[in-house]
Protein backbone atom coordinates (compact mmCIF):
# COMPACT_ATOMS: atom_id res chain seq x y z
CA UNK A 1 0.00 0.00 0.00
CA UNK A 2 1.07 3.50 -0.72
CA UNK A 3 1.69 5.73 2.18
CA UNK A 4 -0.46 8.89 2.10
CA UNK A 5 1.39 12.18 1.71
CA UNK A 6 1.40 14.97 4.16
CA UNK A 7 -0.07 18.30 2.94
CA UNK A 8 3.44 19.78 2.69
CA UNK A 9 4.66 16.87 0.53
CA UNK A 10 1.56 17.12 -1.65
CA UNK A 11 2.11 20.87 -2.14
CA UNK A 12 5.77 20.18 -3.03
CA UNK A 13 4.72 17.51 -5.55
CA UNK A 14 2.20 19.88 -7.16
CA UNK A 15 4.83 22.63 -7.47
CA UNK A 16 7.28 20.19 -9.07
CA UNK A 17 4.67 19.14 -11.62
CA UNK A 18 3.86 22.79 -12.37
CA UNK A 19 7.55 23.63 -12.80
CA UNK A 20 8.05 20.66 -15.13
CA UNK A 21 5.02 21.73 -17.20
CA UNK A 22 6.34 25.29 -17.43
CA UNK A 23 9.72 24.02 -18.62
CA UNK A 24 8.06 21.83 -21.24
CA UNK A 25 5.95 24.76 -22.49
CA UNK A 26 9.07 26.93 -22.69
CA UNK A 27 10.94 24.21 -24.56
CA UNK A 28 8.04 23.78 -26.99
CA UNK A 29 7.90 27.53 -27.61
CA UNK A 30 11.64 27.63 -28.28
CA UNK A 31 11.33 24.71 -30.68
CA UNK A 32 8.53 26.41 -32.61
CA UNK A 33 10.56 29.61 -32.79
CA UNK A 34 13.62 27.76 -34.11
CA UNK A 35 11.45 25.93 -36.64
CA UNK A 36 9.97 29.18 -37.94
CA UNK A 37 13.49 30.64 -38.23
CA UNK A 38 14.77 27.58 -40.09
CA UNK A 39 11.97 27.90 -42.66
CA UNK A 40 12.98 31.38 -43.82
CA UNK A 41 14.22 31.59 -47.42
CA UNK A 42 17.78 32.42 -46.38
CA UNK A 43 17.96 29.48 -43.97
CA UNK A 44 16.56 27.12 -46.60
CA UNK A 45 19.09 28.40 -49.13
CA UNK A 46 21.85 27.92 -46.58
CA UNK A 47 20.76 24.36 -45.89
CA UNK A 48 20.66 23.42 -49.58
CA UNK A 49 23.73 25.36 -50.72
CA UNK A 50 25.94 26.09 -47.70
CA UNK A 51 28.85 27.46 -49.71
CA UNK A 52 26.78 29.73 -51.95
CA UNK A 53 25.13 31.71 -49.17
CA UNK A 54 28.42 33.10 -47.89
CA UNK A 55 29.28 34.55 -51.28
CA UNK A 56 28.37 37.87 -52.80
CA UNK A 57 25.83 38.03 -55.65
CA UNK A 58 28.68 38.80 -58.05
CA UNK A 59 30.32 35.52 -57.04
CA UNK A 60 27.05 33.76 -57.87
CA UNK A 61 27.20 35.26 -61.34
CA UNK A 62 30.80 34.09 -61.79
CA UNK A 63 29.78 30.61 -60.62
CA UNK A 64 26.88 30.64 -63.09
CA UNK A 65 29.29 31.53 -65.89
CA UNK A 66 31.61 28.71 -64.83
CA UNK A 67 28.70 26.26 -64.81
CA UNK A 68 27.64 27.56 -68.22
CA UNK A 69 31.04 26.71 -69.63
CA UNK A 70 31.00 23.26 -68.03
CA UNK A 71 27.45 22.45 -69.07
CA UNK A 72 26.62 23.99 -72.46
CA UNK A 73 22.98 22.97 -72.18
CA UNK A 74 22.55 25.45 -69.31
CA UNK A 75 24.03 28.22 -71.43
CA UNK A 76 21.72 27.27 -74.28
CA UNK A 77 18.63 27.37 -72.06
CA UNK A 78 19.67 30.73 -70.59
CA UNK A 79 20.32 32.26 -74.01
CA UNK A 80 16.96 30.99 -75.27
CA UNK A 81 15.23 32.55 -72.26
CA UNK A 82 16.99 35.90 -72.78
CA UNK A 83 16.39 35.95 -76.53
CA UNK A 84 12.61 35.84 -76.06
CA UNK A 85 12.47 38.92 -73.90
CA UNK A 86 11.05 41.01 -76.75
CA UNK A 87 11.58 44.76 -76.99
CA UNK A 88 14.04 44.79 -74.13
CA UNK A 89 16.24 42.14 -75.69
CA UNK A 90 18.91 44.66 -76.58
CA UNK A 91 18.98 46.00 -73.01
CA UNK A 92 19.33 42.47 -71.65
CA UNK A 93 22.25 41.79 -73.96
CA UNK A 94 23.96 45.03 -73.00
CA UNK A 95 23.45 44.31 -69.29
CA UNK A 96 24.77 40.77 -69.68
CA UNK A 97 27.80 42.07 -71.58
CA UNK A 98 28.51 44.67 -68.92
CA UNK A 99 28.24 42.10 -66.14
CA UNK A 100 30.49 39.70 -68.01
CA UNK A 101 33.13 42.33 -68.66
CA UNK A 102 32.99 43.45 -65.03
CA UNK A 103 33.53 39.87 -63.86
CA UNK A 104 36.43 39.37 -66.25
CA UNK A 105 38.06 42.59 -65.06
CA UNK A 106 37.51 41.59 -61.44
CA UNK A 107 38.98 38.13 -62.03
CA UNK A 108 42.04 39.63 -63.72
CA UNK A 109 42.71 41.88 -60.70
CA UNK A 110 42.97 38.84 -58.43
Amino acid sequence: MKKSMSPADRAMQIELVRARAALERQSLGRGVSELSHSLTPSALMNSFFPRLTSRKPSDWLFKALTLGRQYPLLASVASAAFSRVGKRRRLWRIAAGLLLSWQVARAMKK
